[in-house]
């Protein structure tokens, strides 16, 4: 099967006080659908993957470009699911995105949960760079694997990277690696029997202590609902707050982290409550 490199590379700005999606490109199997109105004059965009997943060797690379006050959620349709190598072969897949956020602008970054599949490896990049003013909502959440059919921490390695930059300073910036087979303290031990890892970030001039005390403990009082779940807040070094959750059942860690996003955009941003239509 041949190798497969799909891309997004979009732009989105405000015009007239209505943002909109002013240029794009993408070749297969990465598509943008049409977009959808939000409430709260919101764009929604959606990705779509025509594809089952990140074959062996493919590389995905996405680019954002979001104009100065430009307002937009971006998500996508179903789980990244990340498929292994045929026999004898030795394939890495890999994830690159990019975020220009322009100054003052809002951008909630919710893609679907991360799935890979026994024997498969995932090198992932995510690098942010934010102009003054601007807002970044982002969430993720890891699988261990299909664990319906006994996989789970099967897949052979995740490599990932995430670093953001505000105003031309580096804030933030993340690395991990789970190398199940190693079974190395540090890596699969250090999760102790959780299964499944989430993380919620808010980027923004208006995260401060009191708001992380604030959504503490808003979350605990969540959490008690799923006792199972372990859950933390923190400020980042600068501008930034992260939550970090976990647990052994995918809907539970959704749960929380939607609850994580809803309080911040309503506590911070005045914004309704809204659960993204799929």
């Amino acid at each position: 099967m041949s190798k497969v490199s799909g891309t997004i590379s979009a732009d989105i700005v405000c015009a007239n006080g209505s943002t909109q999606l002013r240029r794009h490109a993408q070749t297969y199997p990465l598509k943008i659908a049409k977009t959808f109105p939000f409430p709260g004059n919101q764009l929604g965009i959606y990705v779509m993957d025509a594809s089952p997943g990140i074959m062996a060797g493919d590389c995905y690379e996405l680019e954002w470009r979001i104009g100065e006050t430009a307002d937009v959620l971006i998500t996508n349709q179903s789980y990244t699911k990340v498929h292994p190598p045929r026999d004898g072969e030795n394939a890495v897949s890999e994830q690159r995105q990019r975020l220009h956020l322009g100054k003052d602008a809002y951008v909630e970054y919710m893609p679907e949960p991360l799935m890979l599949y026994r024997d498969a490896t995932l090198f992932s990049d995510t690098a942010v760079e934010m102009e003054r003013g601007s807002t970044l909502m982002l969430s993720e959440l890891t699988c261990p694997g299909r664990t319906h059919r006994g996989e789970r921490f099967h897949y052979e390695k995740l490599r990932s990277r995430f670093t953001v930059a505000y105003d031309g300073e580096m804030i933030y910036q993340a690395k991990q690696q789970i190398v199940p087979k190693e079974g190395r303290v540090g890596v699969i031990p250090r999760w102790h029997s959780f299964t499944h890892l989430g993380m919620f970030y808010l980027f923004s001039e208006r995260a401060d202590a009191a708001v992380v005390e604030e959504l503490r403990q808003h979350l605990s009082e969540f959490a008690a609902k799923f006792p199972e779940l372990y859950v933390g807040v923190s400020l980042t070094y600068r501008y930034g707050l992260a939550v970090s959750v976990l647990g052994r059942r995918v809907f539970e860690l959704q749960q929380l982290l939607h609850a994580a996003w809803l309080f911040v955009r309503q506590r911070l941003f005045d914004r309704q409550a809204f659960v993204i239509p799929k």
